[in-house]
């Protein structure tokens, strides 16, 4: 994938079945007004058992990746027009090849796994690994997904710790401004079911959000003025964040989250809110890198 600014949108396409990604990637090029990079990793099969199996790949496995290419590419030049559309064809494992692409563009379209498929179990192993080691951020699209007039300008945001995701913020007002749309920013909090309904009773919730949506106000009236043209709410809510998370993407253009940076060897995760909500969206989720964890 050639580096070129501004960068493309990467398609990441697993097979023909990607009517949700590919829409998805034809309106962000045409907001991004950038080309659709097509990539499709073509994966080495192992048959049998023994350590000498052999191993299937080369000129039958890449005729049909070119195949599955031709057929995408020709959808959407017809949807794009003049933004070129271009094609990459790749062997190896599908998640390290999809990462190491993502360097070089300006944002991951993928489709989510069909969902109730009879006899299949999705298990969102590629969605899920390429959201927590891309380079830049990365679109889950659900299979069902079409445009909508009235959600595609509504971009939700999840904050966990406002100070410490920087980049969420900033991600769901740029994506707000691109789509002519308003930005809702999310802080939901949940402590315990055992005691929450004690703690918080009556005011005590009242209160307690009184005093967050304060604290919201102040830590991030610098991020909001860089996008002073963008209607922003602010939104404490007393909820589990992906249950409220997942309420909120049936209203939703799209939602966006941070992954979580770790020390461990294995590098950032998605973490369990990222990953209930990417599993159970109705719309399209937005993955982003957050800021640096600070250092004392």
């Amino acid at each position: 994938m050639l580096e070129i600014e501004p960068r493309k949108v990467l398609l990441c396409v697993g097979d023909e079945d990607v009517d949700g990604a590919l829409g998805y990637a034809v309106a962000e090029a045409r907001r991004r007004e950038v080309g659709v990079h097509l990539l499709h990793a073509v994966p080495g099969m192992s048959v049998g058992a023994d350590p000498t199996a052999m191993v299937i790949e080369g000129d039958a496995l890449c005729a049909q990746g070119g195949r599955i290419l031709t057929a995408v590419a020709g959808r959407l030049e017809k949807e794009l027009g003049e933004l070129p559309v271009s094609t990459e064809l790749q062997t190896g494992p599908v998640v390290r090849v999809l990462t190491a692409a993502s360097r070089h563009a300006g944002v991951v379209v993928l489709q989510r796994q069909r969902m109730g498929r009879p006899g299949r179990i999705p298990t969102l192993s590629v969605t899920n690994a390429v959201a927590a080691h891309a380079a830049v951020p990365v679109v889950a699209v659900p299979a069902s997904w079409e445009p909508d007039a009235e959600r595609d300008p509504v971009v939700v945001a999840g904050l966990g710790d406002a100070e410490l995701a920087p980049d969420v913020v900033r991600t769901a007002l740029a994506e707000a401004a691109r789509r002519g749309g308003r930005a809702r920013l999310l802080h939901a909090w949940h402590y315990s079911d055992a005691y929450d309904d004690l703690v918080f009773a009556g005011a005590g919730a009242e209160d307690h959000e009184a005093r967050l949506l304060r604290e919201l106000e102040a830590g991030l009236a610098p991020l909001l003025a860089e996008h002073p043209d963008v209607p922003v709410e602010l939104v404490p809510v007393h909820a589990r964040p992906a249950d409220v998370l997942v309420a909120e993407s049936h209203t939703a253009g799209v939602v966006v989250l941070g992954r979580h940076r770790s020390s461990m060897p294995w590098g950032p995760h998605l973490g369990s809110v990222v990953r209930a909500v990417l599993r159970e969206s109705r719309s399209p989720v937005l993955v982003v890198d957050p800021s640096p964890a600070r250092t004392e």
